[in-house]
């Protein structure tokens, strides 16, 4: 009808497990439980809010929902604050993150760390884990204040300013700090490579949340990387972990074929005889 459509194909890093897991794990990490909580709400939220709107009975769905994880690295109290703040102290350190980290994310009671932030007293100072949809992860958190903190010099950035246009367009000037804004506050908080990748990462997802989207999900059948030789016990977890074996499940207790009214007038509408409204066959 003279609109021109697009189609666009996010493909992102699969989810990583190495034997020493850093920040650049935590960032893609995170970044996939982003997309995760997208798929939870498109599969299994919005199928049970719908249901329950209308009143149709629908079977319990116990499916993996993973807003602790993302409250736990984006929350008020999350890795994320935590780290900035270490960034901006005199004194701050990866393991003042790892402290905090565990001491401002406890249960209720106290007792221990959360269900999603795991504890171990096998841990040394550095090492903390994080229950993910696809599994619990153990990271290292040396660097991390460093890595995160990772500034260009301001020289550097005012030489580049000067070069050419190709060059000085990518560092544009800095807007006026405002006389009520602190000095930390706006020269490193919100300059750090975490800030930056969650506004990145928000922009993203407020893209993906404007289009009708279609999931692929490609799973490992056998870590040796062998031709027709499938891993059961693994490829079943992967699609467990995926959200791909509750959504079949939801699938078949529900009706996993709709058609709008429209469509149902023009197909059944003949089976009336009478040529009577659609609802009189309903």
């Amino acid at each position: 009808h003279g609109r021109t459509g697009v189609i666009g194909l996010l493909d992102i890093f699969g989810f990583e497990s190495f034997k020493v897991n850093r920040f650049e794990q935590l960032c893609i990490n995170w970044c996939n439980e982003k997309l995760q909580q997208k798929f939870t709400v498109d599969v299994f939220r919005s199928v049970v809010q719908e249901y329950e709107s209308e009143g149709i009975p629908l079977a319990s769905i116990q499916f993996e929902d993973n807003v602790d994880v993302i409250n736990l690295i984006e929350g008020r109290m999350g890795a994320i604050s935590i780290l900035n703040e270490e960034c901006v102290r005199p004194k701050g350190s990866d393991e003042s993150f790892v402290s905090k980290l565990y001491a401002m994310n406890k249960t209720e009671s106290d007792k221990g760390s959360t269900s999603v932030l795991i504890q171990n007293k096998r841990f040394h100072s550095l090492q903390f884990s994080i229950q993910h949809y696809a599994g619990a992860v153990v990271y290292d958190a040396t660097d991390f204040v460093r890595k995160n903190a990772d500034t260009i010099p301001v020289d550097l950035v005012e030489l580049s300013r000067t070069s050419f246009p190709q060059i000085a367009n990518a560092f544009p000037p800095a807007p006026a700090p405002s006389s009520t804004s602190s000095r930390r506050g706006s020269s490193l908080i919100a300059g750090t490579v975490w800030s930056k990748f969650r506004t990145q990462l928000s922009d993203l997802m407020s893209d993906l949340a404007k289009t009708n989207t279609r999931y692929i999900r490609c799973i490992k059948p056998n870590t040796q990387k062998l031709p027709h030789l499938v891993d059961n016990e693994s490829t079943i977890e992967q699609l467990r972990c995926a959200g791909v074996v509750a959504a079949v499940t939801i699938s078949r207790a529900a009706f996993p074929n709709r058609l709008h009214i429209e469509e149902v007038e023009a197909k059944f509408t003949c089976l009336g005889g009478g040529g009577g409204e659609v609802s009189d066959l309903l």
